[in-house]
């Protein structure tokens, strides 16, 4: 499935005749990443479901679904594949995380201390390319937020719960 997206993108920027920056891609997604290896190592399954399959699948929800509005024709039929294919992967995480919710529930508080802050961190770095897309910041950080926020309820956490979870983020903005 990962192999479609890539080629669909990439099919994407030759069509806008433009050159994928990858090892701006590396470095932007380093910390995450980084994270991701010290919880794998340390057998933090918990850790390694908050940061891919509910944040970096969140974040790619909300900068799809706020670029399909301004993409070309090539480039929407292509996105909202992938969306489709992005919300099936957030499933993947919410459904164990929400049948293994009482065990997971300090890590996953402590997991979104650690990561979500990062997430602000992404969004500034990028905010600038994005408006040059007609894609305004406030915009990813609401879609971001609302689908971060629904995979957080999905999973058990109560309102409340998700409004400090999600404030955590806000530190860092």
């Amino acid at each position: 499935m990962e192999s479609r997206h890539k080629k669909g993108f990439e099919a994407c920027a030759k069509n806008l005749q433009v050159t994928p920056d990858l090892p701006f891609a590396v470095k932007f997604f380093s910390k995450l990443h980084e994270n991701f290896q010290v919880a794998a190592a340390a057998g933090k399954i918990v850790t390694c479901l908050l940061i891919q399959s509910l944040i970096i699948e969140c974040f790619a929800i909300a900068a799809y679904n706020i670029y399909i509005p301004v993409a070309d024709d090539f480039a929407r039929k292509i996105t909202e594949g992938v969306v489709k294919d992005e919300y099936m992967h957030l499933n993947f995480g919410e459904v164990w995380l929400k049948e293994n919710f009482e065990a997971s529930k300090a890590e996953l508080e402590e997991a979104n201390r650690q990561n979500l802050p990062i997430v602000w961190q992404m969004l500034n770095q990028v905010a600038d390319d994005a408006k040059i897309l007609a894609m305004e910041k406030e915009a990813l950080v609401e879609d971001f937020m609302i689908q971060y926020g629904e995979a957080l309820g999905n999973i058990g956490f109560n309102t409340r719960d998700v409004m400090r979870l999600s404030a955590h983020g806000l530190r860092a903005a």
